[in-house]
C-alpha cells in the first residue's frame, strides 16, 4: 500500500509538470519575433501579457466554480480527462495564426486546467494518511517549479530550432499521450491499498458554509493572493526581463530562467519536510513568501546582471518554502467532505487575484520602460501576503 500511493503521487508530479509547460509556453515567446508576427501584436507588452492574465483569469474563475467536480465525479476521472483536452488545446495554439485565435485557446486551456490543484488535493487526501500529507504535497507541489525549469529552456530550444508552432506541439503530445493514459491508470481508486478514512463522529454534509465562515480559510486564501501574483509574475516576464534589461544572450536566459525554479523545487522539498517535522505551516509559509519579495526587489536593483539573476533566483527559492506548507495548512483548516471545493474556492480567488500581475506588469513597462518599476507589483504583494498570515503562526 505505502509504495502504491508514491507511485501515485508521483504520476502527480507528472501532471503538474506538464501542466506547467502548456502554462508557461506562451511566455517565453514574448521574446520571438516570428510569434508577435504571426498573431498580429508586435512587441506590445500590455497585450501580450493580456495572454497570460485570460489564461489565469479563466483558471482562477474554473477554480473557482469547478472545485467541486472532484467531490462529484471523482477526481482520477475528471483530471484524466482535463489533461487529454490540454493537448488538444495545445494543438489548438500551435495552429493558431491571430491573437484572437490563441487568445480563445488560452481562454479555454485555463478553464480545463483551473481544477487541477484541488482534484490533486483531493487524491492526496484520500490516498495519504495525516502524518505523511506535508511530504506528499512537497511532491507534486514541485512540478510548478520543476515545470518551470525544464520548460523555460525546452521551450527555447524547441522554438530555436523548430519554431514555435512546434513548442505547442510537442507540449500537447505529452498532455494527451502520455499523461492522461496514465492519471487513468494509476490514480483510479484502491479502496485495498487506501488508508483508511477517519472516523470522527457524525458526517458532515460538503457544503461550502463549512469553510466560507472560517476567518482561517481566508487568510490562508489571502495568503494565496501573494503567493500566486508573485509566480504569475514571475513565469511570465522573467524570459522577458532577462533579455531586454539584463541583456542576457539564449544561453544564459536558458541557464537564468531555469535556475529559480530548480531551487523552488529544492525549498519546496525541503518545505514538505519541515512541515511534517516542525508542525509550523503558518511559519514557514510568512518566512517563505517575505523573503521571496525582499530578495526580488534586491535583484531587480543590483547592477551586476549576473549577480542580479542569483539574486533573484533566491528569491524564488525563499518562496519555495510556502507553497507546500499553505497546502498542507490548508487541509488542517478545512474539513475532509469538502476538500476539493474548498482548495479549489483558495486557487480560484488566488488565480484570479494572481491573474493580474502579468498584465499590470505589461502595462507599467510600457507606459514606463522600467522592468524595475513592473516588478514591485511582485514584491509588494509577496510582502503583504507574508503578513497576512501571521496571525495563525501560534496556532498552526
Amino acid at each position: 500500500m505505502q509504495r502504491w500511493r508514491w507511485v501515485v503521487v508521483l504520476v502527480l508530479f507528472g501532471a503538474v509538470v506538464v501542466g506547467f509547460f502548456d502554462r508557461i509556453s506562451v511566455a517565453v515567446l514574448f521574446t520571438n519575433p516570428d510569434f508577435y508576427t504571426s498573431i498580429g501584436t508586435g512587441f506590445d507588452p500590455a497585450r501580450l501579457g493580456l495572454l497570460m492574465t485570460a489564461f489565469l483569469f479563466m483558471y482562477g474563475i474554473s477554480s473557482l466554480l469547478l472545485g467541486f467536480v472532484g467531490d462529484l465525479f471523482g477526481p482520477s476521472r475528471t483530471l484524466g480527462i482535463a489533461t487529454a483536452l490540454w493537448g488538444v488545446l495545445m494543438a489548438w495554439m500551435g495552429a493558431s495564426s491571430s491573437f484572437a485565435t490563441m487568445m480563445a485557446a488560452r481562454v479555454a486551456l485555463g478553464v480545463t486546467e483551473g481544477p487541477q490543484f484541488s482534484l490533486i488535493s483531493k487524491l492526496v487526501h484520500r490516498w495519504f494518511p495525516e502524518r505523511e500529507r506535508g511530504r506528499a504535497n512537497a511532491v507534486w507541489m514541485v512540478g510548478s517549479p520543476i515545470g518551470s525549469a525544464i520548460g523555460f529552456p525546452l521551450s527555447l530550444w524547441l522554438v530555436h530550432s523548430y519554431g514555435w508552432r512546434a513548442s505547442f506541439y510537442v507540449f500537447g503530445a505529452l498532455s494527451c499521450f502520455i499523461m492522461a493514459p496514465l492519471i487513468f491508470t494509476v490514480t483510479r481508486e484502491r479502496k485495498h491499498l487506501m488508508p483508511p478514512e477517519p472516523v470522527s463522529g457524525p458526517k458532515q454534509k460538503a457544503s461550502p458554509a463549512l469553510f466560507l465562515k472560517n476567518y482561517k480559510f481566508w487568510l490562508v486564501t489571502l495568503y494565496g493572493c501573494g503567493l500566486l501574483m508573485y509566480l504569475w509574475g514571475l513565469n511570465s516576464w522573467l524570459p522577458t526581463y532577462l533579455e531586454r534589461s539584463r541583456h542576457f544572450n539564449l544561453r544564459e536566459m536558458g541557464v537564468y530562467s531555469s535556475l529559480p525554479f530548480v531551487l523552488m523545487y529544492i525549498a519546496e522539498m525541503t518545505s514538505g519536510w519541515l512541515s511534517d517535522w516542525l508542525g509550523k505551516k503558518a511559519l514557514l509559509c510568512a518566512i517563505g513568501l517575505f523573503g521571496a519579495g525582499c530578495l526580488l526587489y534586491v535583484g531587480t536593483v543590483v547592477d551586476d546582471p549576473h549577480v542580479a539573476a542569483v539574486v533573484i533566483a533566491l528569491s524564488a527559492g525563499c518562496w519555495g518554502l510556502g507553497l507546500p506548507s499553505q497546502y498542507a495548512l490548508s487541509m488542517e483548516v478545512l474539513p475532509g467532505s469538502v476538500i476539493a471545493s474548498g482548495i479549489g474556492v483558495q486557487n480560484g480567488i488566488g488565480n484570479l487575484v494572481g491573474a493580474c500581475a502579468p498584465v499590470l506588469i505589461g502595462w507599467i513597462v510600457g507606459h514606463t520602460g522600467s522592468f524595475h518599476a513592473g516588478l514591485l507589483v511582485i514584491v509588494i504583494a509577496s510582502i503583504v501576503g507574508a503578513l497576512v498570515i501571521l496571525p495563525l503562526v501560534r496556532e498552526h
